[in-house]
């Protein structure tokens, strides 16, 4: 039987709406799974968040084409129609991205401070917008979303900050793998250094830069000891995740003084066993 004119017609008319209303299916399902960015991060990255930089920078082509994703994204669209868990996921996920971009463009560099201003820079676009990193952590992310644990997921290119997952963040999983990656870092004994009868405690110096945000959920009436209220926060942030009965408890006591380790901004670049950059 043959299509009538007016059938192809009001097709032609529904495909073009979709189109221009950015909800077209193909381009959003594979921006809503990241699969082209779960591939390159178990093809570059391996178990302990370090990335094969140079060979990034060698053939640069699969950063680039989840790049291309990113500014493909109709700003109308994400704004409209995805969910808090599909924006959430795609803004972690170009986060790594922006950094792993940054670190290439001016590459070879032996830490990312060495790039000058490069937590202003422009280091994603997604659409039509371009994205610093600290625009993504402090508005698009911790603005927009108001939940601290995302401090502890951000891989910043050092190995001083939280380790670069070897799997995209995706909308069915995001709230699990946060949770993941903060009682990973919390429960790191190098990061957070917590000896119960010390005189002390260690903590990263994230906690530090980033304290105020933690009371975003944990901010709590003055306990009436030598800590700010925003340290209180931080101290009832840790023991949320801690796995140790012991810890937790000698948390609790607050007899002790806060110190916050120096920060290692080596960047997080895989290495092999013999001292040659893994390829």
């Amino acid at each position: 039987m043959r299509t009538r004119p007016y059938t192809v017609l009001v097709a032609l008319i529904i495909l073009t709406s979709l189109f221009l209303l950015g909800i077209g299916p193909s381009l959003a399902a594979d921006l809503h799974d990241h699969a082209a960015w779960d591939a390159f991060l178990k093809k570059y990255v391996n178990e302990a968040g370090e990335v094969q930089y140079q060979a990034v920078a060698d053939n640069p082509d699969d950063l680039n084409a989840y790049l291309d994703e990113l500014a493909s994204v109709n700003n109308m669209s994400l704004g409209r129609d995805w969910t808090r868990e599909e924006k959430l996921a795609l803004y972690l996920n170009a986060y790594h991205a922006g950094v792993i971009r940054l670190i290439i463009e001016h590459w070879p560099v032996e830490t990312i401070q060495e790039i000058p201003g490069v937590w202003d820079l422009p280091a994603v676009r997604i659409g039509k917008e371009s994205h610093s990193l600290n625009h993504l952590r402090s508005q698009d992310l911790i603005g927009a979303f108001r939940d601290e644990k995302i401090h502890l997921a951000l891989a910043c290119g050092a190995k001083g900050c939280p380790r670069l997952r070897k799997e995209a963040y995706s909308a069915m999983r995001v709230e699990g793998q946060l949770f993941l990656a903060t009682q990973e870092f919390v429960n790191d004994p190098n990061r957070t250094i917590i000896y119960t009868g010390a005189k002390k405690i260690e903590l990263s110096r994230i906690f530090k830069w980033y304290g105020s945000d933690f009371r975003l959920d944990f901010a709590g009436p003055d306990d009436e000891t030598q800590f700010s209220v925003t340290e209180t926060a931080v101290l009832s942030f840790i023991a949320h995740y801690l796995q140790e009965a012991d810890k937790i408890d000698f948390l609790s006591r607050r007899k002790y003084k806060i110190k916050y380790l120096p920060f290692e901004w080596t960047l997080n670049e895989w290495v092999s066993d013999s001292g040659a950059i893994a390829r």
